[in-house]
């Protein structure tokens, strides 16, 4: 089940980062765009959190104690 939900956080995650990136290199946005950008930053941070929360470090010694 984790391999799904990690697929789609990361998909989701390098969407919100790329455009951030898009946004962040405007030369004067308005205030909608600055306002998407707070929002597209929280929804990086978040994925970036649950990425990490649903890697499994444990899994390997898992497999060597079998």
């Amino acid at each position: 089940m984790k391999n799904p939900l990690l697929t789609f956080a990361t998909v989701i995650t390098s969407t919100a980062i790329s455009s951030s990136l898009y946004l962040a290199s405007l030369e004067t946005p308005t205030d909608i765009q600055k306002q998407l950008s707070t929002t597209i930053n929280a929804i990086a941070i978040a994925g970036t959190t649950a990425i990490f929360g649903l890697l499994d470090d444990d899994s390997d010694d898992r497999d060597c104690d079998r």
